[in-house]
C-alpha cells in the first residue's frame, strides 16, 4: 500500500528564544534530516504526489514532500541550498500581504520578529525548485472571519502571488491548521487544486486533496525522534510509543490483540 508523506517546517535558523525552539529547525540539523531523506525516502513534487494519490500516475513507495510554511528569510538562506544540493523539490506557502515584512501574528504573541521573503526572493526560491503557494493574505485564522473576508483572503492572495511569480498558484495550506466543511469549500471555490492541513499521518490513494496530511517537523527533534516521525507517520514520538506499536504487531500476528 502506497503512504506518502508531506513534512511541515517553519523556520530553518537558529532559534533566538525557547519559545520559537520549537518552530526553528537549526540549519546542521536541517542538512542532516535532508541527507535521510534523500538515504530512505523518495522525494516527489506535491504536483506527482497528489497525482498518485489520484490514481492518475505510479506514486513511488515512500514517496515524500517537504513544505515550508510562512515565508521565513531563513529558508531561502538555509534550507533552500541544502535542497537544491540533494534534488528535492519543496513548497513554500506565502503569506501574500506580508512579503518583505515580518511575521506580525507572532510577535503579538511574544514570538522574535523575523523577516519575512520579498517578492524577488521568492522568485528566487521558484528558480531553485520551490513550487510557491498561498497562506492566505495575512495569516488569517479562516475559521473564525466572515465569509466575505474569508473569500478575499484566499482569492487575493492567490492573485497577488499569481502576480508576483507571473504562473498559477495552484497549492494552499490552512493557517494554524484551522478549517472545517465550509473553509474546505471556500479554497475549492477560490480555484485551488490542494490544500495542506496540519493534521499528522500518511496520505494514501484516494486521500481528499483539500486535507492533505503534513508531519510536523519541530525545531528540538532530534535524530531519533525525526525518523520515528516518518516511520510511524505521526508528529508524537516517544520510545514507549515505538515499544507498544511493534508489541502489538507481535501480538496481532500471535493472534493476543
Amino acid at each position: 500500500m502506497t503512504r506518502a508523506l508531506i513534512l511541515m517546517y517553519h523556520q530553518v535558523t537558529q532559534p533566538q528564544s525557547a519559545q520559537e525552539h520549537r518552530f526553528c529547525t537549526p540549519p546542521a540539523e536541517f542538512v542532516r534530516q535532508m541527507d535521510h531523506l534523500v538515504e530512505a525516502y523518495v522525494p516527489v513534487t506535491l504536483d506527482a504526489m497528489v497525482a498518485g494519490l489520484r490514481g492518475e500516475r505510479p506514486l513511488p513507495d515512500r514517496a515524500v514532500h517537504v513544505t515550508f510554511d510562512d515565508g521565513f528569510v531563513g529558508v531561502l538562506e538555509h534550507a533552500a541550498p541544502a535542497l537544491a544540493a540533494r534534488g528535492i523539490p519543496a513548497t513554500m506557502y506565502a503569506v501574500s500581504d506580508r512579503l518583505g515584512r515580518s511575521n506580525d501574528w507572532m510577535t503579538g504573541r511574544g514570538f522574535p520578529a523575523r523577516p519575512l521573503v520579498t517578492a524577488a526572493q521568492l522568485r528566487e526560491l521558484e528558480s531553485m525548485g520551490f513550487a510557491i503557494g498561498s497562506h492566505t493574505c495575512s495569516h488569517a485564522r479562516l475559521t473564525e472571519v466572515d465569509r466575505e473576508r474569508l473569500a478575499q483572503e484566499l482569492t487575493a492572495s492567490r492573485h497577488t502571488l499569481e502576480n508576483v511569480m507571473g504562473q498559477p498558484v495552484r497549492h494552499f495550506a490552512y493557517p494554524y491548521g484551522l478549517h472545517d466543511d465550509a473553509v474546505r469549500r471556500a479554497v475549492v471555490d477560490a480555484g485551488y487544486d490542494t490544500a495542506c492541513s496540519t493534521v499528522s499521518g500518511f496520505n494514501r490513494r484516494g486521500e481528499d486533496a483539500f486535507r492533505l496530511r503534513r508531519i510536523d517537523v519541530f525545531g528540538t527533534d532530534r535524530p531519533w525522534q525525526f525518523r520515528q516521525k516518518l516511520r510511524f507517520g505521526r508528529n508524537e514520538s516517544g520510545r514507549l510509543f515505538a515499544l507498544q506499536y511493534y508489541a502489538g504487531r507481535v501480538g496481532a500476528r500471535l493472534g493476543l490483540a
